[in-house]
């Protein structure tokens, strides 16, 4: 025999081996491949047979967070609060990636309505990387 008789038929079956392997096709799966179109075929979590104790804070170990609102809390406890710090704008502000009007307003503490304003944007969403804003003073 030549040796492209013998290579056909030893490619053919490294091939199917191959095949077989990938696919996992031994034939003794316990389980059915899912179908999603039935959903009596989907597997599911199983929950579990008793529930895990819940665990039970007593009052006062947790320290509030602020709500955001541009205050800080007060470690004192005398009421006041602590502004959060602005930067200095300057004049002008140049828009970077991740911009909105809001957040300009906020970094550079003035009134978003105010920069719109000043500055003629009717849609907030048109700023784009780059772009001058003027900056209420």
């Amino acid at each position: 025999m030549t040796s492209r008789t013998i290579l056909v038929p030893l490619l053919a079956l490294t091939f199917g081996l191959l095949l077989v392997a990938a696919c996992d096709g031994d034939g003794d799966d316990e389980f059915a491949p899912a179908r999603l179109t039935d959903p009596r075929s989907v597997p599911t979590a199983t929950p579990w047979a008793q529930p895990p104790e819940p665990i039970i804070l007593e009052p006062g170990v947790l320290t509030p967070i602020s709500e955001g609102n541009g205050e800080e809390d007060d470690a004192s406890g005398d009421g006041a609060s602590t502004p959060i710090a602005t930067e200095d704008c300057g004049d002008v502000y140049i828009v970077v990636a991740g911009d909105v009007p809001f957040s300009i307003a906020e970094k550079c503490g003035v009134d978003v309505d105010d920069l719109l304003e000043l500055n003629s944007i009717d849609d907030p969403t048109s700023l784009f990387i780059g772009q001058e804003l003027k900056v209420p003073q």
